[in-house]
């Protein structure tokens, strides 16, 4: 990912996805990535029912919306729910363009999707779907819609941050508090499904030296983890399919007779 996106009137969210600067002499970041291997089931989407996502002015077999459709579709075979792309503006979720050269993401967790106003999108993605980093990013935004925190966040995860570095770090994000809303670690509530620390989630920040005083260092996952698949498969449980019924070779209808 690279510059930090520019201030905008509307942010479908404060849940982010770090972009890297190409100003190799200060790297600065944008924030669009947001918790993860934490879940908030009070935002989860109802079960088993299909989410109309809206692109905007893309048919649905335009190049970037298949590729959309391409990594947000990883998640499937580990919910219950179902993803209908469409074109236009009406859809439980939305999806918008970053500015060129902004590669990060954003989205509303979960059904907060629901309080954002209907002419506004609830997700934003990079424009440029064969950008290195596209296909992970719309993984964690889908992660993020879904109902997902990050994962770097979990109150086990004990990263010794320094917070003058995360605030260099991400110093072009216009509030200083969402540095600290999207890094630091979550309070342990009875509103969050903690599983298990998940230091692989595709969901987890980058961690650099710095950013720990030398104590702690951690590179970014780019596909969904043991631990990603578990929260997905505990929030969206998929019915257990029904076994075959076997009869025993000795056994005859009830109407007939029989012997054991």
């Amino acid at each position: 990912m690279i510059n930090p996106a520019p201030e905008a009137s509307y942010q479908p969210g404060t849940h982010w996805s770090p972009g890297e600067s190409t100003d190799s002499a200060t790297p600065t970041h944008s924030l669009s990535r947001r918790r993860r291997n934490v879940g908030e089931p009070g935002k989860y989407w109802p079960q088993n029912t299909t989410l109309t996502i809206a692109m905007y002015e893309y048919g649905v077999d335009d190049e970037y919306v298949l590729a959309v459709k391409k990594a947000a579709s990883r998640w499937l075979p580990h919910i219950n729910l179902k993803f209908d792309f469409v074109s236009g503006a009406r859809g439980d979720i939305r999806i918008a363009q970053n500015p060129p050269g902004d590669n990060g993401g954003a989205s509303s967790i979960g059904t907060d999707a629901r309080n954002i106003p209907f002419g506004l999108p609830t997700m934003s993605l990079p424009m440029d779907h064969n950008a290195p980093r596209f296909e992970d990013t719309v993984l964690h935004e889908f992660g993020h819609m879904l109902g997902a925190h990050h994962a770097h966040q979990h109150p086990d995860a004990n990263i010794p941050w320094n917070r003058e570095t995360i605030h260099q770090t991400y110093r072009n994000t216009p509030n200083p508090q969402e540095v600290e809303d999207n890094v630091l670690p979550l309070t342990r509530s009875s509103a969050y499904d903690l599983l298990p620390y998940d230091p692989d989630s595709v969901m987890h920040y980058a961690v650099s030296p710095d950013q720990t005083n030398g104590k702690r260092a951690h590179s970014e996952n780019r596909s969904l983890s043991d631990g990603d698949i578990a929260w997905a498969q505990k929030a969206y449980p998929q019915a257990a399919p029904i076994p075959a019924v076997s009869r025993h070779p000795r056994f005859r209808d009830a109407d007939s007779d029989c012997t054991v």
